[in-house]
């Protein structure tokens, strides 16, 4: 039988942590998955370094938002080379939850405001011994933040 390659293992680690991750909210994964000290990036959360930090942003993201969920979108495939793996996610959830402090621009400082944001983003992963060591992503955030009234639509462009 044969060994398979890195990449390919690679993708079986992010496809198995974004599963828990992010899907389920299992905090947990991030022990057996992840390097002491991952570095997670998104422009909705900033930078996140070590197994706490990680395991605290989806702990207060479904705090806030219980029904939070994202999935892996297809047809796209994991795209896998070396050391790197690329993901097109989809998610989103409804704020039921107490009030949520972590956005880039203002807050919902009121908890329970039933609003309701989808997105979806793009993800590279580092791995390094079969551990993931870096997170970075982007997000549509913009679409986020207008779905939860942080930020407003322009009416149209000035002069």
């Amino acid at each position: 039988m044969e060994a398979l390659s890195v990449p390919e293992l690679n993708r079986q680690v992010v496809t198995r942590y974004f599963q828990e991750f992010w899907t389920n909210g299992n905090a947990d994964i991030v022990d057996e998955l992840c390097d002491d000290n991952v570095t997670i990036f998104y422009p909705m959360h900033g930078r996140m370094v070590g197994k706490t930090a990680a395991k605290e942003v989806i702990a207060r993201f479904k705090q806030a938002f219980p029904d939070v969920s994202f999935r892996l979108l297809s047809p796209f495939p994991l795209i896998a080379e070396s050391d790197y793996v690329v993901a097109r996610w989809f998610g989103g959830g409804k704020h039921t939850g107490p009030a949520f402090y972590e956005l880039p621009v203002g807050s919902l400082p009121t908890p329970n405001t039933g609003k309701e944001m989808r997105f979806s983003g793009t993800t590279i992963y580092r791995l390094q011994n079969g551990k993931i060591i870096e997170e970075t992503g982007e997000e549509s955030g913009l679409v986020a933040l207008q779905q939860l009234g942080l930020i407003k639509m322009n009416d149209g462009f000035a002069p």
